[in-house]
């Protein structure tokens, strides 16, 4: 994978968790499932595991919040967190 690649999932990954942090859902919660990531992976060409895999490695620096024990499972680990702030800048 490129690291333009990276880039490109970087920058849509900001916007996304950006505009989530901005209008959270009626329960008034922030929640960013898996298979979300995967689909902004899946617009610039990136790996869906790798995708995942970055926005865990990112917790505490970019984003703060819980992994949602209700999405966990033995094989696939968590599928969701629930975001209490997000700290990246614009792109």
């Amino acid at each position: 994978m490129t690291s333009d690649t990276r880039m490109q999932y970087m920058r849509l990954m900001t916007e996304f968790l950006r505009e989530k942090i901005r209008s959270p859902d009626v329960t008034g919660e922030v929640i960013v499932r898996r298979h979300q990531l995967e689909e902004l992976a899946r617009m610039v060409g990136m790996d869906e595991e790798e995708a995942w895999r970055m926005f865990r490695r990112l917790k505490g620096y970019a984003w703060e919040g819980q992994y949602m024990g209700e999405s966990h499972s033995e094989e696939g680990g968590y599928t969701a967190a629930r975001l209490t702030q997000v700290h990246l800048s614009p792109p």
